[in-house]
């Protein structure tokens, strides 16, 4: 099944700064993955995950989180997950993810902090 999603990657400065569009699942998983894997490769200082635009978020977008928090931390990379829908937040505070990651309203205040 093809992914119901869009992932943009960017550069600005040295952030890398990650697009997230339609609907983190299975099928978009991997795509997620490669573009994460992507942006952590180019060293940046700070990683900005947008999820401004997705519109579903299942357990397969909560694992992505972990993995990347603990990549991140890996790599001293400072990680900002922009996130004020319910369909993301909800899944991330009962899960708890969202005392893993720092969470914030919109990609300019994320950059603001990067």
């Amino acid at each position: 099944m093809p992914p119901n999603a869009t992932v943009i990657l960017e550069r600005v400065g040295p952030t890398a700064l990650i697009h997230v569009t339609g609907e983190v699942d299975m099928a978009s998983e991997e795509l997620l993955r490669k573009h994460l894997s992507d942006a952590r490769a180019e060293e940046p200082s700070s990683l900005v995950l947008d999820l401004s635009g997705v519109t579903f978020f299942a357990s397969a977008g909560l694992h992505v989180l972990v993995d990347l928090y603990h990549d991140a931390t890996a790599q001293g990379v400072r990680l900002l997950v922009v996130a004020s829908s319910r369909i993301v937040l909800r899944p991330m505070q009962i899960t708890g993810v969202d005392q893993l990651v720092t969470l914030v309203d919109s990609v300019d205040q994320a950059m603001a902090h990067s």
